[in-house]
């Protein structure tokens, strides 16, 4: 069976990011694994828990998170019996380290078909720290990240944009978001934007035309669009189309990586009112 991975912290954002995952996981006969991340020793609170020394870890403690949990875990089992979802397999796991590095690593193990995170916003230093955890586990998971702003139904997902770089095995990740627009009955616009300047427009023409004749026409809609930078490019984009759902891809060095630490498309990932999907690119 597959397993749906989400890092829960207890909050209103874990719910909603929860109620999603057991909508995907009812969709795609799935099984979820809730994560509760403890910190050794941070600079600052982390995931809304004390700070936790490696050496002040004690049964008490261990016994308190476990009891978050639990209830945690009995809310869950509430919603399931309300919407429908009683037949999600829900577990849970408490663990000790560093966040990015306990999900990659839990991900891996299990091998998640996905993982599921909230975005908290970007106002302040204590939401930056919380988002660099989501941006980290975004930019080298091996498997998608859902990334969710605030409560959303995964039927209402009606409309995705992948932004394409027109890099690496591209049709790969076109096939991904088309397999996954199917199984949710959603529209799929492929858009790649270029910068004026961009010596390689040409190109990416070129390859826009292919794909446009590659693809049948009602299955998938390609844009190529030309703009003073990239991440405006996306950013306006958004705003103006407001799609239901923004895909993009990253590889080592690639898309995500270049753009994810422009000032714009930070933000957008951790403040935007659209939820994000980030898949792996292959090599």
């Amino acid at each position: 069976m597959k397993t749906i991975l989400i890092p829960v912290d207890f909050s209103t954002l874990s719910y909603n990011t929860t109620h999603f995952g057991l909508e995907l996981a009812h969709r795609m006969n799935a099984r979820l694994l809730l994560l509760h991340i403890v910190q050794p020793a941070p600079p600052v609170p982390t995931f809304n828990v004390p700070v936790v020394e490696l050496s002040a870890w004690s049964d008490t403690l261990q016994a308190q998170l476990e009891e978050a949990l639990r209830g945690f875990h009995e809310q869950t089992a509430v919603y399931q019996r309300e919407n429908g979802f009683s037949s999600v397999p829900v577990s849970t796991r408490l663990v000790v380290g560093q966040p990015a590095d306990c999900i990659l690593d839990i991900a891996d193990t299990e091998r998640a078909s996905f993982i599921i995170m909230g975005a908290v916003g970007a106002a302040s230093a204590w939401d930056r720290l919380l988002g660099s955890v989501t941006t980290a586990v975004a930019q080298r998971a091996s498997q998608p990240v859902w990334i969710l702003p605030a409560a959303v139904s995964l039927s209402s997902l009606r409309r995705f944009v992948y932004f394409a770089d027109m890099e690496g095995r591209e049709i790969s990740c076109i096939n991904q978001v088309m397999n996954l627009g199917e199984r949710l009955r959603a529209r799929v616009e492929v858009v790649h934007v270029s910068a004026l300047a961009d010596e390689e427009f040409t190109v990416a023409e070129t390859l826009i035309e292919s794909f446009e004749n590659a693809y049948a026409p009602e299955r998938i809609i390609f844009r190529h669009l030309t703009f003073d930078s990239v991440p405006e490019g996306i950013e306006s984009y958004v705003r103006s189309h407001r799609p239901d759902a923004i895909v993009l891809a990253h590889r080592d060095r690639g898309f995500v990586e270049k753009i994810f630490h422009k000032s714009l498309i930070r933000q957008l990932a951790l403040t935007t009112k659209h939820p994000m999907l980030i898949i792996p690119k292959p090599n």
